[in-house]
């Protein structure tokens, strides 16, 4: 018999053939198959041919399907059933497939797939300016999952019910929606309604229930901390390092020395200072800024030489790689590198000599860099500053605060000014401003939420973002003009249809999206969203625009940066914390070299596609971790806050019914429309509202309503009220 692994083998190496034929004898010189596995090895070869994966031609011959009809990718499931398939290959089909629920097999939200793809007509209404004609037949593509290439998670994490025969686990990912059957001897001993961890030792099918063992016990629902276990496990987040990294890490001094200084350019004579938030740990980033004699500005933006640090294949290197990202929960982080690297030496604390790499940029009265260097350096920050003190100073003009930093005073306002010329610069080239509010939730000293508000932004939040845009770009500029590979950051164009969805959406909102010959442009959304500034809807319309656009991402390839309006872009400031940035700093010391290593640029060429897709992977994991633990603990702190009354904005209405943001809270809710009895509300499609048709009482985008808790579902992190 030939093993699970040998079978991953086949399918791996018939997926990689760069001809569209093969023999059975390929495939046993590529094994070394002995004599006897043999047969196995045909019988699973049939087994393909029956999925439609290869096509046997004759006896020992067999050639594989279009490219078309059968692609991989990763699937991203609904909690209705469906999902869609985002392809691997763009260029054979450049939106997702769609996957009914009756075609998802065995598959589970985040695996890689195999799919046979099928193509269907439908007819639609016309679109925006008539662009298609009413009823014209679309093709629309299908998919059916015929194989699970790669499980994203290892385990899933769900409650345990006791059953006199047939105990199982029901998912907290809704995404996932049957439940698992667990048989006794697989239980580990877990009580009834204790969360635990499971992993599948037999998988769901069109008629059988999936079936599981657990591997771990993480707690009942209410124990303190649970919410962080859960959804470290959901998320499969990497929260120890291993023994090998941490005896890498251990062995590295807290301090630089006189050696490593050497051959390196001397900034600690300079005023270079990090802005950062009050509750940050790790300092990556430090700006200095001279005004020069012609005028121009001189920026220093001085990142963390982490790659001095983290050597390519060490153990670190591999954690960090693991990673991808840190991941950033509100009181609390899982860090990419040690603590002793990210808070220690690699942490650009004031009065401490800290290794660099920075990006020196002359900038003109326009914006323009006229000239940049980049070099290796040595850094002693002199003012660890907070965005709430240089707000103060520059606009409130704080006494307590300037007589506090009045030395830097007029370096602050300088920055003010350069801030400003880099943000009419990005302004003028049509950059879309995605200036979206954030939460920011509050604990007490013993980690219970006290207050959910929307995160400030001022002005320093903006310099320090002009400031790593402008670096960050620059560093892309320099990749490219040396015609070595490269890792970008893109941001594709937005797909047409989807744009003219939005846009007739707006439209009936009296908003238009203008654009030219049917061709969209940064500065069209960018106006668009100067058109929502102040309004109340603008928001909800901001979202929605941002879910027609691309998705960011990494790439090997310079593809552009659509929101941005720029040609190159990259990461590069935050190597403490982004692995992307961290391959940057390698990627662009070897370009400076005189003669930069053509081994190694091959090599790191042949690897940057799996580092793009994988930091990009793990970047949209550690968002969705992220965003699920700030919805845990908003729906904790209003758990106490049922049958409270409070007044709310009416932010988004769908059919169903309309979701509301607290005035006191910064916090949003559903309100259903079906349980409401005073009246019978009919939805009105052209004004997204909901109209009584007795009392002409109406619920519509910016209304501000009374409304009630009513519950605080804590197992699926949603907020229901009622009109009061």
């Amino acid at each position: 018999m030939i093993t699970p692994a040998q079978k991953d083998s086949v399918f791996r190496f018939i997926r990689s053939l760069k001809t569209r034929s093969f023999t059975f004898r390929d495939i046993v010189r590529f094994l070394d198959l002995e004599s006897e596995e043999r047969r196995s090895l045909q019988h699973y070869l049939d087994e393909l041919d029956s999925e439609g994966i290869i096509h046997k031609v004759k006896r020992g011959q067999y050639s594989l399907p279009t490219k078309e009809s059968l692609i991989s990718g990763v699937l991203t499931c609904h909690r209705d059933g469906y999902g869609f398939v985002t392809p691997d290959d763009k260029s054979l089909f450049d939106k997702d497939i769609f996957i009914p629920p009756r075609n998802m097999e065995e598959a589970l939200h985040g695996d890689q797939v195999l799919i046979k793809v099928a193509r269907k007509t439908r007819s639609i209404r016309h679109g925006l300016r008539g662009r298609r004609g009413r009823g014209e037949q679309v093709e629309r593509i299908e998919g059916t999952v015929v194989r699970v290439v790669e499980r994203k998670l290892p385990s899933i994490v769900g409650r345990y019910y006791e059953h006199p025969r047939f105990p199982f686990m029901t998912p907290l990912d809704s995404r996932i929606p049957y439940d698992i059957l667990i048989p006794f001897h697989a239980s580990k001993g877990a009580k009834d309604g204790q969360i635990v961890v499971a992993t599948l030792t037999r998988s769901a099918g069109r008629n059988q229930q999936p079936q599981g063992q657990i591997i771990e016990i993480l707690g009942y629902p209410d124990d303190s901390g649970i919410e962080y276990k859960i959804v470290e496990r959901k998320y499969s987040l990497p929260v120890e390092f291993s023994q090998d990294a941490l005896q890498e890490a251990a062995k590295i001094p807290g301090h630089i020395s006189a050696k490593e200084c050497l051959g390196r350019e001397d900034f600690r004579a300079d005023v270079c200072i990090t802005i950062d938030g009050e509750t940050a740990r790790d300092f990556d980033d430090a700006v200095s800024l001279k005004k020069l004699a012609n005028g121009h500005y001189l920026l220093g933006v001085h990142i963390a030489d982490v790659s001095h640090y983290v050597r390519e294949g060490s153990a670190l290197d591999k954690d960090a790689y693991a990673r991808g990202t840190a991941v950033y929960f509100p009181d609390r982080a899982i860090p990419m590198l040690p603590p002793n690297l990210s808070s220690g030496i690699c942490s650009l604390k004031p009065g401490e000599d800290r290794l660099v790499f920075s990006v020196l940029m002359e900038v003109d009265g326009k914006g323009a860099v006229v000239q940049s260097r980049f070099v290796e350096g040595v850094l002693r920050s002199k003012e660890r500053m907070t965005y709430t003190s240089i707000a103060k100073i520059l606009l409130e003009k704080d006494q307590t605060e300037l007589r506090r930093y009045a030395a830097l005073s007029s370096l602050f306002e300088e920055m003010e000014e350069l801030c400003l010329i880099l943000s009419q610069k990005r302004r003028s080239k049509g950059a879309v401003d995605f200036d979206l509010p954030e939460a920011e939730i509050e604990f007490d000293s013993n980690g219970k939420v006290i207050s959910v508000v929307q995160a400030e932004r001022n002005i320093a939040h903006r310099i320090i973002e002009e400031f790593m845009l402008l670096a960050n770009e620059t560093v892309a500029q320099k990749l490219t003009a040396s015609c070595g590979p490269a890792l970008y950051r893109i941001h594709e164009k937005p797909d047409a249809q989807k744009v003219d969805e939005f846009a007739e959406f707006a439209l009936t909102l009296g908003y238009t999206l203008e654009h030219d010959r049917h061709e969209y442009r940064p500065m069209d959304f960018q106006k668009f969203m100067a058109r929502l500034e102040g309004k109340i809807e603008g928001r909800f319309l901001a979202y929605l625009m941002l879910r027609s656009f691309m998705q960011a991402r990494y790439s090997e390839k310079n593809l552009g940066h659509f929101g941005l309006a720029t040609r190159e872009y990259t990461h590069f400031t935050s190597p403490i914390r982004r692995y992307p940035d961290l391959a940057v700093h390698r990627l662009l010391k070897q370009c400076l070299k005189p003669e930069p290593s053509k081994e190694w640029q091959a090599s790191m060429k042949q690897r940057l596609p799996d580092i793009a897709s994988h930091a990009s992977s793990r970047e949209r994991v550690a968002n969705e971790a992220e965003r699920e633990i700030e919805k845990i603990k908003m729906a904790q702190f209003m758990a106490g806050k049922v049958g409270d009354e409070f007044e709310a904005i009416v932010f988004s209405v769908t059919k169903q019914g309309f979701f509301v943001e607290l005035l006191d809270h910064f916090i949003e809710g559903f309100v259903p429309i079906a349980p409401l009895i005073d009246d019978r509300y009919v939805y009105r499609d052209r004004t997204h509202s909901f109209v009584g048709e007795r009392t002409r009482k109406h619920f519509e985008l910016g209304k501000r309503v009374q409304v009630r808790l009513d519950q605080a579902d804590l197992e699926n992190y949603r907020l229901t009220f009622s009109p009061v």
